[in-house]
């Protein structure tokens, strides 16, 4: 086993359940208390998600077993190896596979992984890009595939993105712009809506009108939608739809449920599907390529919406980003943030 220097000690995030409840506190650990793995890496950034805010905080029974180190994407050099694939020193990005979950993950200075679980960094992202991409931007490029294959091309006409202000939000747009979409940005912030432009959008939506008295039909807007929110914004998307159009449900953070009728579906034809992003390898390194060269978004006007924040920092942060009180993409960066 090759190695390089490994510290004796290091600071994590670690989740505990305590009389039925999840507590979650910065502790001093050793490798040999983190969960088994091939591969030890010393973190660099660690993606900030909905779900590892939920996690943390005890709001959803998400961790499988305690203690647990949270954070479901990290990127970061490799410190010690059994794997030749992966020697010490290469740059390494992990996601998926229950990090985070069954496995300890991201929020830890040093973090140990089955090797069946790491991919290099991608030929042409630098480590932070790889970072900023993360899950929101593989998850939009799982929903572009998506229509892709489902025959929906950006002739056809609008792509809808809702939740426009958060990670998955701003990444979808300044992805699909790339590949030629024209986006329409819906988001309750409509202070945002030059940036939004900025990034890429065509057009920028006030989500009020999901709130407005339901029709069965909508006028037909859009060929196609990325739904981070649910709720009565998946309602009104699906209601929305051009003839043939297709919805990605990403995301539920206005809800886990939705109204509707199946007046979409057989009147337009509309087709629904869900995203999760722990994807088979053969889609997993395909779709990698392709942000790291024709979906690579232009990083310098994703630059103002990225946020790094310090392990410490990261508690407070995460009741935020649950209130909606946070937008952007924020990371755990450990060291100097650029």
């Amino acid at each position: 086993m090759s190695s390089t220097s490994i510290p004796a000690a290091f600071t994590a995030l670690r989740s505990h359940s305590e009389a039925g409840q999840v507590a979650s506190r910065l502790e001093r650990i050793r490798l040999d208390e983190l969960s088994p793995g091939d591969i030890v890496l010393r973190a660099r950034h660690s993606g900030v998600n909905y779900k590892d805010c939920l996690s943390i905080l005890g709001q959803t029974r998400i961790i499988t077993r305690f203690p647990r180190i949270a954070g479901i994407e990290v990127v970061g050099d490799v410190l010690e190896s059994s794997d030749a694939r992966f020697p010490p020193g290469s740059e390494v990005l992990v996601h998926g596979f229950q990090t985070g979950i069954d496995f300890d993950g991201g929020f830890s200075e040093v973090v140990r992984v089955p090797a069946a679980h790491v991919q290099k960094l991608p030929e042409g992202l630098t480590s932070l890009q790889a970072a900023i991409l993360g899950v929101p931007g593989f998850t939009a490029a799982m929903a572009l595939e998506r229509f892709e294959q489902l025959g929906v091309r950006p002739q056809d006409g609008l792509v809808a993105v809702s939740g426009a202000g958060g990670a998955v939000g701003l990444l979808a747009i300044a992805i699909l712009s790339k590949a030629g979409w024209r986006v329409a940005a819906i988001t309750r912030r409509m202070q945002q809506a030059d940036a939004l432009r900025e990034l890429g959008a065509a057009e920028v939506i006030d989500a009020g009108l999901a709130a407005q008295p339901q029709r069965p039909l909508e006028k037909a807007r859009f060929a196609a939608a990325i739904d981070n929110v649910g709720g009565s914004v998946l309602s009104w998307l699906l209601r929305s739809m051009q003839d043939g159009g297709c919805v990605a449900c990403i995301g539920n953070a206005g809800g886990n449920t939705y109204e509707g009728s199946v007046l979409p579906f057989i009147m337009r034809r509309v087709q629904l599907f869900g995203v999760v992003a722990n994807a088979p390898w053969p889609q997993r390194l395909r779709l990698w390529e392709r942000l790291a060269s024709q979906l690579k978004p232009d990083f310098d006007k994703l630059m103002p919406h990225v946020h790094h924040l310090r392990l410490e920092n990261l508690m407070a942060h995460a009741a935020l980003q649950l209130q909606g009180a946070t937008g952007g993409r924020s990371l755990v960066t450990i060291g100097e943030a650029p």
